[in-house]
This record gives C-alpha cells, structure tokens and sequence, in this order.
C-alpha cells in the first residue's frame, strides 16, 4: 500500500481535531464566570455589592474587567449554606 493515502488520512485526522479544538474554544468562550468575593478583603467591595444598585453595578463592572471579562450580568450576596460563604459576594462576569 502507498504511504501518501496514509499521510492523506492523518492530515485530514489532524485538521478534523484542529477543527474540533477551535469550536470546542469558541463555544466555551462565551459562558459567564462566577467569583465569590469575601466580604472582608480589605478594599470595601461589600459596601457596594451588599446594597445593590449602581454602585454595586460600577464595583461588579470592574471586577470582572479587573479578572479579563465582560460585563457584570449579575452580582449579590452569596446564597451558598456554608459557613464560609455566609459574608461572602458573588460576581457573575459574561465573556
């Protein structure tokens, strides 16, 4: 049997999982991120996440430019049962 069909087929093989690989990416790329925020971190971001409004849009806003994503879509405080996120905040960031 020839090796150029061989070479064919694993070139082909390998452009299919280069292929895959990037919509795989693409499709990753635009799911939200949650961070959760402890309440005590020092620079006064409970303040505003706590009370909502604009100033807790504008902090939201920041941290997920300050961690390369989008825009807040949502932010509040933590509603997990364990005890360490009972003062903690949540910052949900798109893409």
């Amino acid at each position: 049997m020839p090796l150029f069909p061989r070479s064919s087929f694993v070139a082909a093989s390998l452009l299919g999982l280069i292929l895959g690989a990037a919509a795989i990416g693409e499709g990753q790329a635009g799911e939200a991120r949650s961070y959760v925020i402890a309440a005590n971190d020092g620079y006064g971001l409970a303040d505003c996440l706590g009370e909502g409004g604009e100033c807790g849009r504008a902090v939201a806003d920041a941290w997920c430019a300050a961690n390369g994503r989008g825009a807040a879509l949502a932010f509040g405080p933590a509603r997990d049962a364990s005890p360490a996120a009972k003062d903690a905040f949540v910052v949900t960031c798109g893409d």
